[in-house]
């Protein structure tokens, strides 16, 4: 974020300079209006960094209910028992199954002092109106993997010949293996699960992942075999071709962490101590943190404010870093909301409209508000968790 944040202040710089100057030859433009084009722009020329959200099928909640509630029916069996003659069959019974979800609001401000000018479009609040478009599409990038990491089923990657059944069994040898990806793709054929879009299931991997899985042998053979693979060194538009009836996307968003929960529920912290391997549990290790404020390292004063942050004691160990890659057959997403209230909207607030609370005008504030959004899966068989330490994770 801090690299994409500061290689666009020249180029907001840039446009401000430009707005202005438009305005003082006669053309006044309401900064309002520029901060709000401004997030719609934003997120949809940065949309391809956030690829959990892209794959949910759009369902609003009918009639302004507070929930969006689904129903699947049950097939019919075919049977070839013979009729009795004069006796009529038993009836068939529907079966059905609910799922129900909820959407809320989010939303994130910042307040300035009367300092800066909010009658010009300003840098400072341009700078950080840019900030808040990213963080509002992160906000529903996030919510979209949760929601897919919450029902997914978990495949742990072998440790060179041996089967992994849990995190804690997990080495430096549990690299990602084509062959493991097959085995989700036919146990999803199995269950009935048809292929995400285009005929194919949904890989979504990080770019050390692809790194591994580029030299795999059985991508390897499909390059020989196939001769028509110039994008896996070229990077036209994917990070391998289409192959073994998956299809494949790179994101810098997806889950790398040394977290995960035992058989008792509890969050557990997966650690590495030189070569060894090791965990801290998490009624010891897990503590809160001193601020629910992220410091600026420069200046050590509060950056970011996040909400009951914890953080682990890890002591002279350091994370080891499992890789989290989720496969997608269809139906594995679903977004909800109110119609038309799913999208973020940019807030302005000058000097003085908070009333009595500004009696001097000394008040101001940016923000972003989605007013009803909420994710959720009607088919949790259809997203599976591929847990792999890639070569390149922990280094």
């Amino acid at each position: 974020m801090p690299l994409n944040a500061w290689n666009a202040t020249a180029d907001i710089n840039a446009v401000i300079n430009f707005v202005n100057q438009q305005a003082s030859g006669g053309a006044p433009i309401a900064p309002e209006s520029f901060y709000s084009l401004q997030l719609l722009d934003t997120i949809r020329l940065d949309a391809e960094h956030y690829v959990y959200y892209k794959q949910a099928d759009v369902m609003p909640i009918q009639n302004k209910a507070d929930k969006l509630i689904l129903r699947r029916w049950a097939a019919l069996q075919a049977h070839t028992v013979p009729l009795t003659e004069g006796v009529p069959p038993v009836s068939d019974k529907g079966s059905v199954k609910k799922y129900e979800m909820d959407a809320y609001q989010y939303g994130r401000y910042m307040e300035f002092t009367d300092k800066v000018d909010f009658k010009v479009v300003d840098p400072v609040v341009a700078h950080y109106t840019k900030e808040y478009s990213l963080v509002a599409m992160e906000t529903l990038d996030l919510l979209a993997r949760d929601a897919l990491m919450t029902v997914a089923q978990k495949y742990y990657a072998s440790a060179g010949d041996t089967p992994v059944t849990a995190a804690t069994g997990l080495t430096t040898d549990s690299i990602p293996k084509m062959n493991e990806l097959r085995k989700i793709i036919l146990c999803m054929k199995k269950a009935l699960i048809k292929p995400r879009s285009n005929g194919k299931y949904l890989v979504i991997g990080t770019p050390e992942f692809y790194f591994d899985l580029f030299s795999d042998p059985l991508v390897q053979a499909w390059m020989t075999i196939n001769q028509s693979t110039g994008n896996m060194y070229d990077k036209v538009s994917q990070p391998l071709p289409d192959m073994f009836d998956m299809s494949f996307i790179e994101t810098m968003a997806a889950p790398v962490s040394g977290e995960f929960y035992d058989g008792q529920g509890a969050l557990q912290m997966r650690t590495i101590d030189g070569d060894t391997l090791g965990t801290v549990a998490g009624a010891t290790g897990y503590v809160d943190a001193d601020s629910a404020y992220v410091n600026d390292p420069t200046t050590g004063l509060p950056a970011s404010y996040i909400p009951n942050r914890k953080e682990w004691n890890l002591g002279d160990a350091s994370e080891f870093k499992m890789h989290h890659i989720l496969i997608l057959g269809k139906e594995a997403l679903v977004r909800t909301g109110l119609s038309g209230q799913d999208s973020a909207k940019m807030y302005v607030k000058p000097l003085g409209s908070a009333g009595v609370l500004d009696p001097i005008d000394q008040r101001q504030s940016i923000g972003f508000k989605i007013n009803s959004v909420g994710f959720g899966s009607t088919r949790p068989e259809a997203v599976w968790d591929y847990v792999c330490v890639p070569t390149m994770a922990n280094i």
